[in-house]
């Protein structure tokens, strides 16, 4: 009995000691491909502020492609630096923002790069299990190049971040986001850090690696991996885990109708959005299996890609920045209900003439009593003009409903020019 119990003691010094040199190796390889990154942002969109920072990791070191958070980098023409460990400060360029899933591409002069630093290498199947020793590796509250520890606590659609989500009780802090989330037993990243729940304990989350593959894939290819446009909005059960069920179709040429349920894209099952967008992301042809009357069909379409969000763009006029959307990553259904007519926004004002006078998220109704609804033609309608009066619809919360409520404001129009991304 005696050497039975030795031998079961040092089975567990042995497994004990395996388990840590084999996580001293992880954070020794994930020293050099996480990233620091910085940036500033002169004229936000409304999901932006100002600046920010967060973490990121190197990717492809020929083409000098880093992965991040799109909530990092910025959803607006943004000023990013990057840093490895020990490193100078590298310029580094928006090259892909997803419209879906909180995830962007960073583009750096690949000769810059640390000759030591390595590629971080994903799990591209959706090999995850509840229960698996995890570890979030980035700059937590500044601490730089540092972990914190968990299990996966399981895998759903996260509504309320709108994508599909790893749930973890591994500590997900401001600074972690867009950094590596790794799967102890293997090492390799299984998804990015994005986001905890304030006031809570255990509840944070990231996006599953096996889509960010998919959309890093398609680029690295020169394709555009950006989600189709299924003009449509879904309804979800939660208690079934289904996410897909059609409750309002925007464009009358969609053939898809109300409490359609899609199972099947391109003969993948799926049962949320983001599996759905996954499946059909690359090929604007597409092929559906759906759940209609209680009948299975097949329904052949072709759809446009949303793009990059780095094709948007805004108008500046008297230091506000308007645009055609209330936000780019709002759910669908909130884009219907406050802006249904797709009127122009304003973005953000700093100071200056507008400010006092236009807000951000105020829905431009007219302007000079002219319904305009395109940036371009707005600018037009400005290039002359010393003056213009702009009828402004807003929301407000009160006594636990929205109100609307429409003013007028006259303003003097100075500096008037478009906001584009680099090209």
């Amino acid at each position: 009995m005696k050497k039975f119990l030795g031998i079961l003691v040092l089975g567990l010094v042995w497994c004990n000691t395996s388990f840590a040199v084999s996580l001293e190796s992880i954070l020794e390889k994930a020293n050099l491909y996480t990233v620091v990154i910085n940036n500033s942002i002169e004229k936000p969109f409304i999901e932006d502020g100002y600046g920010g920072s967060g973490t990121g990791f190197l990717v492809d070191k020929k083409k000098g492609l880093i992965i991040t958070n799109a909530h990092v980098s910025g959803h607006s023409p943004a000023f990013n630096e990057i840093n490895f460990k020990n490193q100078e400060p590298i310029p580094a360029k928006q090259v892909y923002i997803d419209a879906e899933l909180d995830l962007a591409i960073l583009k750096i002069d690949p000769a810059l790069i640390p000759a030591e630093a390595i590629e971080g290498k994903m799990e591209c199947s959706f090999n995850y299990k509840q229960g698996a020793n995890t570890v979030a590796f980035g700059h937590p509250y500044g601490r730089n190049f540092t972990i914190t520890r968990g299990i996966i606590s399981g895998i759903d659609y996260a509504k309320l971040a709108g994508f599909e989500a790893i749930q973890t009780d591994t500590p997900i802090n401001p600074g972690n986001s867009g950094g590596p989330f790794i799967d102890i037993a293997t090492g390799l990243i299984i998804g990015i850090s994005s986001f905890g729940l304030e006031d809570t304990e255990g509840l944070n989350f990231a996006l599953p690696s096996h889509h960010v593959c998919k959309v890093l894939s398609l680029f690295q290819e020169g394709k555009d991996p950006s989600p189709l446009n299924f003009n449509v909005l879904f309804a979800s059960d939660d208690r079934l885990r289904e996410h897909l069920l059609v409750s309002t179709v925007l464009d009358n040429s969609s053939r898809l109708k109300i409490s359609d349920n899609i199972v099947e894209a391109n003969g993948i099952k799926v049962t949320n959005p983001t599996a759905l967008s996954t499946a059909t992301r690359g090929n604007n042809k597409v092929e559906l299996v759906v759940l209609r009357n209680g009948k299975k069909i097949n329904i052949n379409t072709q759809l446009k890609t949303k793009g990059s969000l780095t094709k948007r763009r805004g108008l500046v006029l008297s230091n506000a920045l308007i645009s055609n959307k209330l936000s780019s990553n709002y759910s669908g259904i909130s884009e219907q209900i406050f802006n249904s007519q797709k009127h122009l926004v304003v973005q953000s004002v700093e100071a200056g003439v507008a400010s006092g006078k236009l807000r951000s998220r105020d829905i431009i109704m007219y302007v000079d009593g002219k319904e305009i609804k395109d940036l371009d033609d707005l600018h037009a309608y400005l290039i002359n003009k010393k003056q213009a009066e702009f009828f402004l619809r807003r929301a407000s919360y009160f006594n636990d409903e929205f109100v609307f409520y429409d003013r007028y404001e006259k303003v003097k129009i100075e500096d008037l020019k478009f906001l584009e991304f680099d090209k």
